[in-house]
């Protein structure tokens, strides 16, 4: 049968003269697919004819959702290896350099010193980051500030405007504090107050490293990764995309902020105002960094609201010379 003319019973003679059409330089179908093609059956249709039809296209591959929550439990497993790591380097580092011939004036200071402690903790920051982004890397097939969304372009096109952000919510907080009950010598407080040069360490390190770590913490893993929650849920088909924005977004900047003001509670003796005042913080953070799609804004202003309040007590304390008058 013809399969082109259902009315005709013969089937057109082969030329010899013309060469027999291979499978390569078939007209149809034969150059994409493999024959059977199996992605486009024969089907009868109305008229009779064996045609053609084409199969449905196959849905587009769901978006990776990056960081979710167990990549954000593994960001904290790694705190405990590189602590590790930190600890040892810089013991030897300090037996090797400041304290070779006596480990047990070592211990002691490692213990008791301000400098120390600060010390190892940059240490452990830089080993963190280093152990995050070698894993997360290889994980993602990415690079890691990518998949946090880390984004500096943003970041520096707008640094005056978040730089400023920053000034003020340090100096919003600062007045807030004036009509709340604040503690009146906080473990913070007494870290500054134990020598010059300690605060000094501290200050630098509050403006630096720090606001770096805890942004990569909490805006670059915690807070996406219970967004991406919710976004799991829409992607399925439980929730609409509304619900994600009016009530998962708010709910995830609540869920990363709880944790970042209970991380800060010691340093403020676990005191209610000055807690609720840093989980204020937290929130617009959470708020730049979504709404900039870049943590590197959320670092620049969190490393200037440090900035203002460092000030302030420098200020206060004439070039941390007087440390006293941090308790008055």
């Amino acid at each position: 049968m013809n399969l082109t003319d259902p009315n005709s019973d013969s089937t057109p003679e082969h030329d010899p003269s013309e060469p027999a059409a291979s499978p390569e330089h078939s007209p149809d179908h034969s150059e994409v697919y493999a024959w059977p093609p199996a992605q486009e059956p024969l089907v009868p249709m109305q008229t009779g004819v064996l045609e053609y039809q084409p199969a449905e296209p196959a849905p587009p591959p769901r978006p990776a959702l990056i960081p979710h929550l167990g990549h954000t439990a593994v960001f904290f497993l790694l705190m405990i290896p590189s602590l590790i790591v930190a600890y040892i380097f810089s013991f030897l580092l300090f037996l090797a350099v400041i304290h070779p011939h006596s480990i047990h004036i070592l211990m002691m200071n490692v213990v008791h010193e301000m400098r120390y402690a600060i010390a190892i903790q940059i240490v452990w920051y830089l080993v963190l980051w280093a152990m995050a982004a070698m894993t997360f890397t290889l994980w993602w097939r990415r690079p890691m500030t990518e998949g946090i969304h880390w984004n500096a372009p943003v970041a520096v096109r707008w640094f005056f405007a978040l730089g400023l952000t920053g000034v003020l919510l340090g100096l919003g907080v600062s007045l807030a504090g004036n009509f709340l009950p604040m503690p009146k010598a906080p473990p913070i407080l007494e870290d500054l107050t134990k020598s010059q040069s300690a605060a000094w360490l501290l200050m630098a390190f509050g403006i630096s490293l720090a606001p770096l770590t805890e942004e990569l913490a909490f805006r670059g893993f915690i807070l996406p990764s219970f967004i991406n929650v919710f976004r799991w849920f829409h992607l399925r088909g439980s929730i609409s995309e509304s619900t994600v924005r009016n009530i998962g977004i708010p709910v995830s900047i609540v869920l990363a902020s709880i944790p970042f003001a209970l991380m800060h509670a010691q340093q403020v003796s676990f005191s209610w105002a000055p807690v609720l005042l840093i989980g204020v913080v937290s929130v617009v953070l959470c708020i730049v960094r979504l709404r900039n799609d870049s943590v590197a804004s959320s670092v620049v202003v969190h490393a200037c609201y440090n900035l203002t309040l460092f000030t302030g007590m420098l200020i206060q304390t004439d070039g941390f010379r007087h440390l006293q008058k941090l308790h008055h």
